[in-house]
């Protein structure tokens, strides 16, 4: 029987935010290493480098849909560069983004099937449009190297990327250029658009090609809505109506379930381990309150996430028949991995 492995190192980290850490040992850079995550906490960053900004007021489409960053990240001017967040620009770009503390090395790729579950989970909470507050914000120059699809890219001369709140950010049209995507900055309108190739080849097929009577491709009407087999039953017809083709099997979705779930392990980990080393890093009091705020944000997510997976899985399970007696495993292996993490902090801190 599968049984779900949400690592104590993940809910750890936010749970280790309530005690005093001691030391970043060198064990820490290590994890981070193999973290698959855009997070460049555990580079060294030259505060003399540092920059002060003010972030802008940005509208971002990405094929037609307005997304928005996450809490905490911005779009600021610099040189007159426009930067933006790199994770939340390739996921919005459906690209797959990971960090190598110990080379320093950026890739963003082409993502796996899990890591498209992980993208869409969190592009669903990039569509609201919080009401913009301007802010002075400050950022770290960080050195690292970055590779697109195999392919090393370097910054353009003068240009750097820096970090804030354990996000790298970059210049928009080195982001542009390297992921091959059609991106553009309009700064009358303040607006960020981005359109996959596909998404333009369609935009340009529905362009009408002539402005006459001829009936052309309008004149076949698309399909009716074909009736289509539900799952677990019948769509008209005398076929089997117990045994429809479009039934879907109890080991097709326990599977789709627990590769949502693993991907979900690996982007909570990467993200909460990443807010644990700047907790770590940071000397004052209001720093470190600020840094375990969001940390529990970012745990309060990823556990609305984690039910909305069981909650998705639980109605398939119902809608075909089958027993939904593997989601009370999944929530209990969930809840004991979380309070394994609490207790192992807490020892820590004594």
């Amino acid at each position: 029987m599968f049984k779900i492995k949400i690592p104590a190192a993940a809910l750890l980290s936010v749970a280790l935010m309530g005690c005093e850490p001691l030391t970043a040992s060198a064990p820490v850079t290590t994890v981070a290493a193999a973290t698959p995550v855009a997070t460049a906490t555990a580079a060294p960053l030259k505060a003399s480098n540092a920059i002060k900004v003010q972030n802008v007021d940005v509208t971002m489409l990405f094929d037609g849909v307005a997304l928005q960053p996450p809490a905490g990240q911005h779009v600021f001017m610099y040189n007159n560069t426009t930067y933006v967040p790199l994770r939340f620009m390739s996921y919005a770009l459906q690209k797959s983004v990971s960090w190598d503390a110990k080379n320093l090395k950026v890739s963003v790729a082409e993502p796996s099937s899990s890591e498209i579950v992980v993208i869409k989970e969190y592009l669903m909470n990039a569509t609201s449009s919080p009401s913009f507050t301007a802010k002075n914000i400050s950022l770290n120059n960080v050195k690292a190297s970055y590779v697109f699809s195999g392919s090393t890219k370097a910054l353009p001369q003068g240009q750097s990327s820096y970090l804030l709140n354990g996000s790298i950010y970059v210049p928009l049209r080195f982001l542009s250029e390297s992921v091959g995507n059609s991106i553009s900055w309009n700064p009358k309108t303040k607006t960020i658009t981005a359109n996959s190739k596909n998404y333009e080849e369609n935009m340009a097929s529905a362009k009408p090609t002539d402005k006459g009577t001829s009936p052309s491709a309008s004149a076949t009407p698309a399909p009716a809505a074909t009736p289509v087999a539900e799952p677990g039953g019948a769509a008209g017809g005398s076929g089997s109506a117990g045994t429809g083709s479009g039934k879907v099997s109890y080991e097709s979705i326990t599977s789709e379930t627990e590769a949502k779930l693993s991907a979900l392990q690996a982007q909570s980990t990467s993200t909460l381990l990443g807010i644990a080393f700047e907790y770590v890093a940071a000397t004052d009091a209001a720093t470190k309150q600020s840094i375990k705020a969001r940390g529990l944000e970012q745990l309060a997510s990823f556990k609305a996430s984690f039910n909305s997976i069981i909650a998705d899985a639980e109605q398939k399970l119902n809608t075909n028949g089958y027993s939904t007696a593997i989601i009370a495993q999944y929530r209990a292996a969930f809840e004991a991995e979380l309070d394994r993490g609490r207790a192992a902090a807490e020892g820590m801190g004594k």
